[in-house]
């Protein structure tokens, strides 16, 4: 009897041992998913935050060389105009000197009378 006795109680040991087992690592589960999900959520947080700031950046640099291509237009424009009135100048140039030429020679033949 007293060997059945103190098989039962080893069974009863064992027993609770097992079960202390399961539940001591079914709270390590419980908190190692609970971190998981905390990490993953984390994560998505992040990924979110710099989805956000990358899509934000990208349409920024689209304005930005929208801008840069008006204005090299714009200057293309400016620098066609500046060879016209250079172009206009050298004309008026060339016409004043002719005309102060004459205007000389006709002051040169009053004083000459």
């Amino acid at each position: 009897m007293k060997k059945q006795s103190l098989h039962f109680v080893l069974k009863i040991l064992f027993a609770n041992l097992v079960l202390c087992l399961c539940i001591s690592s079914s709270n390590v589960l419980a908190r190692d998913i609970s971190n998981e999900q905390r990490a993953a959520s984390d994560a998505r947080n992040r990924y979110n935050s710099a989805k956000s700031n990358d899509d934000n950046l990208g349409k920024q640099i689209a304005a930005q060389e929208k801008r840069v291509a008006d204005e090299q237009a714009r200057l293309k424009n400016l620098q066609d105009k500046q060879v016209e009135a250079k172009t206009e100048l050298e004309n008026a140039k060339a016409d004043l000197d002719v005309k102060v030429n004459t205007l000389e020679k006709v002051w040169d033949e009053r004083n000459k009378n």
